[in-house]
C-alpha cells in the first residue's frame, strides 16, 4: 500500500507539494511556493527523508521551495533539461527580487540562499520524456504535459500500483506548444490540477486575433503597446502571436523573459514549430538598461516583458512612464492573483507608483492565453482514462469538482489541510 500526503495547494492554486510512501522510498513531486504571500510561502513540512524530488515543470508554484530542502537533504532531482535551467534561472531571480525589494527586514526574507539553488542545481538529474528510471524499486516516466516548455505528466509505478500525477497540464494546442501526450500507460489514481475546473477557456484563435489588433490600433495611433506576460511559455508564445499576425513595428523584449527565451530557443526539440521561435526572433531586440527603456517608449512599438502579473519587474518603470498616455496600452495576458498589481489595476483602475495610487489612462485589457486545460478538458482527460481514484488539486474549486466527479461515478477526493494523507 503507497501513502500520498499532500503538503499544499489544496483548495488553492500554489505551492505545491505531494509526499508519496512507497514502504520503501520516499518521493517528492514538486515543492513550490505560494507567490499570493510575501515572502512567498513554502508548502507544508517534508515528513521526513525524502530519496528523490520530482520537479514537473519550471513555474514558481511548482519549484519555488526545493532549495529549503537542500539545507536537510540533498536529494536528486529529476525533470527535464530544459526545466533544470528555468528552474536556475527563476530561483536565483527571485532571491534578486527578494533582497532587492525587501532588504533585511526579518520575516520578509526568502528561506534559502545562493548555497541551496547552487546546491539544488548540482543535484539536478535530466530527464528526458518517455524514459523510465528508477527510485530504487519505483519506476518513474515523464511524458509531455503541453503546458510549458519541460512540462511533464508524471507516471510512477511500484508494483501493482499505478500513479499519474499531471502537476500543470494542457490538452490544446497553443501556438509554442503540442498538446499533452494522449498515449500514455494505464493508471489506477489520477492527481489532476484544478485550476480551471469552473470554467472553460474563450478560443484562442480568437484571443490572438484580438491581441494582435489591439496591437496594430496602438501603435498606428503612435502608442505603445506594453505586453506584460509570464517569462516562462508564455512571452515565447506572445512573439509567435505577434509575429503570426505580422505586426509592423518594433518589438521589444525585456526581464527575465530575454534570458527564458534564449534557454527556451536552445531546446527546441520542444517547441511544435521547432523554427518557428527563431524565426519571430530575428527582428527582436532585448532591452539592457535604464536608458534604453526610456528612449523607446518615444516611439512607436511593442514591448513583451515581466512581471505577468505586474508586481515589480521592468514592467513598472514602463507604467510609470506612459501610464497619463491614452494612445498606448497596457495588454494582461496571464492569471492575475488576488491582491497583484494586475488585479488591483483591473479593479480599481489604478496603480501604485512611488507609494501613490495612480490613475492609468493607458487602454487596458486582459487575454487569456492560459496554459492550463479548461473545465470540459478536465473531465474529457478523467473520462477518456478512467481511473479507480481521483484526487484534485490546485485550484480554488476543487471539492465541488470532486463532488461533480463522484456524481459521475468517480472515487474523488479533494485534500484538505485536516484530511490530506490517503492510501492507494
Amino acid at each position: 500500500m503507497i501513502q500520498l500526503e499532500f503538503l499544499g495547494a489544496m483548495a488553492s492554486v500554489g505551492a505545491s507539494g505531494i509526499y508519496l510512501d512507497t514502504g520503501a522510498e520516499k518521493i517528492l513531486m514538486d515543492y513550490g511556493a505560494d507567490v499570493e504571500e510575501t515572502p512567498a510561502r513554502p508548502p507544508l513540512p517534508v515528513p521526513g527523508k525524502v530519496d528523490a524530488i520530482i520537479a514537473t515543470h519550471a513555474h514558481f508554484d511548482h519549484v519555488g521551495s526545493i532549495p529549503i530542502l537542500m539545507q536537510k537533504n540533498l536529494s536528486p532531482i529529476f525533470g527535464l533539461p530544459v526545466t533544470k535551467e528555468l528552474t536556475e534561472m527563476l530561483l536565483k531571480d527571485s532571491l534578486k527580487i527578494n533582497k532587492q525589494e525587501i532588504g533585511d527586514i526579518e520575516g520578509a526574507k526568502l528561506p534559502f540562499t545562493e548555497k541551496e539553488i547552487h546546491l539544488a542545481v548540482k543535484h539536478f538529474e535530466p530527464i528526458n520524456y518517455r524514459k523510465t528510471f528508477k527510485v530504487h524499486s519505483t519506476d518513474v516516466t515523464f511524458f509531455d504535459a503541453g503546458h510549458i516548455p519541460g512540462s511533464a505528466l508524471t507516471f510512477i509505478q511500484n508494483r501493482d500500483t499505478k500513479i499519474l500525477y499531471t502537476g500543470d497540464y494542457n490538452t490544446v494546442d497553443s501556438r509554442l506548444l503540442s498538446k499533452c501526450d494522449e498515449d500514455l500507460p494505464k493508471f489506477d489514481t489520477l492527481i489532476t490540477e484544478s485550476t480551471y475546473s469552473d470554467r472553460d477557456h474563450p478560443d484562442r484563435k480568437k484571443s490572438e486575433k484580438d491581441l494582435a489588433e489591439v496591437v496594430k490600433h496602438t501603435v498606428s495611433n503612435g502608442g505603445v503597446a506594453l505586453v506584460s506576460s509570464f517569462a516562462v511559455g508564455r512571452a515565447q508564445e506572445l512573439l509567435l502571436v505577434l509575429d503570426k499576425f505580422g505586426i509592423d513595428a518594433p518589438i521589444y523584449m525585456d526581464g527575465m523573459a530575454k534570458k527564458s527565451t534564449t534557454i527556451v530557443n536552445k531546446h527546441k526539440n520542444m517547441l511544435r514549430d521547432p523554427e518557428a521561435l527563431e524565426t519571430a526572433l530575428k527582428d527582436v531586440k532585448f532591452v539592457a538598461k535604464d536608458k534604453m527603456r526610456a528612449r523607446i517608449v518615444k516611439e512607436p512599438c511593442v514591448i513583451i516583458t515581466t512581471s505577468g502579473m505586474l508586481d515589480g519587474g521592468p514592467i513598472v518603470p514602463y507604467i510609470e512612464m506612459l501610464h497619463n498616455d491614452e494612445n498606448s496600452s497596457l495588454l494582461l495576458t496571464g492569471w492575475q492573483a488576488k491582491g497583484s498589481g494586475g488585479k488591483i489595476l483591473l479593479e480599481t483602475g489604478k496603480f501604485p507608483i512611488r507609494e501613490k495610487d495612480v490613475e492609468v489612462k493607458m487602454f487596458v485589457k486582459r487575454f487569456d492565453f492560459s496554459a492550463h486545460l479548461g473545465r470540459k478538458q478536465l473531465f474529457d482527460f478523467i473520462e477518456a482514462h478512467s481511473p479507480e481514484k481521483v484526487f484534485c488539486v490546485h485550484g480554488d474549486h476543487t471539492e465541488e469538482f470532486a463532488e461533480e466527479l463522484r456524481q459521475k461515478g468517480f472515487d474523488a477526493f479533494a485534500p484538505v489541510a485536516n484530511n490530506r494523507v490517503f492510501q492507494v
